[in-house]
């Protein structure tokens, strides 16, 4: 349970990250995604964290196991977007994953 609090807080920490500095440094916007990558990644990194230790599941390669936690750390970012989304009822402005979106044309 402490592993799934670690991840979903981690990600809450990613995206805050990631708004601020694209706040900040606008030439980041484009690469709002990978940056978000990024970042949760080299956090997972420098944590020396792997979610798959913590279980107790037996990974052949450590560095590995930590990629795929920051993987799911970023993925953890789109609920917590999706969260601030609904309790605000105001979506971030460039927001890649919950963007809007608009309705299929008729081309025929």
């Amino acid at each position: 349970m402490y592993t799934f609090a670690i991840v979903a807080l981690l990600g809450l920490a990613t995206v805050k990250l990631v708004d601020v500095l694209c706040d900040h440094v606008s030439s980041l916007r484009p690469v709002r995604s990978i940056l978000t990558f990024v970042i949760a990644i080299g956090a997972v990194w420098a944590l020396d964290f792997s979610m798959f230790e913590s279980w107790g599941a037996t990974v052949r390669n450590n560095e590995l196991g930590m990629v795929i936690t920051g993987a799911c750390v970023a993925g953890f970012t789109v609920a917590w977007r999706a969260a601030f989304a609904y309790l605000t009822h105001d979506r971030a402005e460039v927001d890649e994953t919950l963007g809007g979106h608009t309705t299929l044309k008729r081309a025929a």
